[in-house]
């Protein structure tokens, strides 16, 4: 059995990240620099009025992004999370053991649902704002 320096556990949320100016924040009615829970209806609508925005997509939350870290400094981590087998959670899996942390997502058959994502606004002055539904890690 492998030894690991860190084991984490966390919420899984694949990041959607986009530049975008205040204006289009205040266009959303969203207040900058927080980070709100949303349903799933509301981000999708957020999603469908920046139809054409380049979007950067990564697995994220706190503890994925710290055992990403880890394993980046040469440390072992292990990660134990919950996604669904729908697209989003398929990416989640492949982009976490792309990035050579191990998790217990190739246990077991992955569960039907909706996999948690993160939306990401960047702003020139690199402040962040999130909206983020959950899905089936809460």
């Amino acid at each position: 059995m492998p030894q690991y320096d860190v084991y984490g556990l966390g919420n899984a949320l694949v990041d959607i990240e986009c530049e975008v100016t205040p204006d289009v924040l205040q266009e959303l009615d969203i207040e900058k620099g927080v980070m709100t829970l949303l349903d799933e209806d509301s981000q999708n609508k957020i999603v469908q009025h920046l139809d054409g925005t380049t979007f950067k997509q990564a697995c994220g939350g706190s503890a994925a992004n710290t055992v990403i870290a880890v394993k980046q400094f040469g440390g072992n981590a292990f990660y134990s999370c919950k996604v669904a087998s729908d697209e989003t959670g398929q990416f989640y899996a492949k982009d976490l053991k792309d990035c050579g942390v191990d998790t217990n997502l190739d246990s077991h058959p992955l569960e039907e649902g909706i996999s948690g994502k993160c939306l990401v606004f960047i702003t020139p002055d690199a402040d962040r704002t999130m909206n983020t539904f959950l899905g089936i890690s809460k």
